[in-house]
């Protein structure tokens, strides 16, 4: 996305001096609260992300929900798509990271308490299928 998009839709915007080594920064009145002075600040990060702060404490999707765009359009438009077609199983993943943890751990030669090795043999049996 252009962030010409979200400036445009902004409200007393105006460009001030980048902030923080971005590549350009805004400032401007937040469309998400009764804003009187500008406290909406609009960041282009050097990866092409939009960055958005407001210091009255609004999120960036209360900001963005109110000049009618979608949060997916803060980030640039590199070609990644989201893997639909696989089902992401909550228990599995966690009890895969569980043992991966655990293994780590073991080759760093820290020792584990007999609750973390009951909790690991629990993983390993839930992930073949025996608990």
């Amino acid at each position: 996305m252009s962030i010409d998009k979200l400036v445009e839709r902004l409200d007393n915007c105006k460009e001030v001096k980048p902030r923080r080594g971005h590549q350009q920064s805004w400032i401007a009145r937040c469309p998400a609260h009764d804003d009187t002075k500008p406290s909406l600040y609009v960041d282009l990060a050097q990866n092409g992300n939009i960055l958005i702060k407001c210091w009255t404490g609004c999120g960036a999707n209360d900001v963005i929900e109110s000049v009618g765009m979608h949060p997916v359009e803060l980030f640039p438009e590199d070609g990644y798509q989201q893997r639909s077609h696989r089902e992401i199983k909550k228990d599995s993943d966690w009890r895969e990271i569980h043992l991966s943890i655990a293994k780590t751990r073991r080759e760093q030669g820290k020792t584990q308490t007999a609750k973390e090795k009951e909790e690991e043999l629990q993983s390993y049996l839930a992930l073949r299928g025996s608990v």
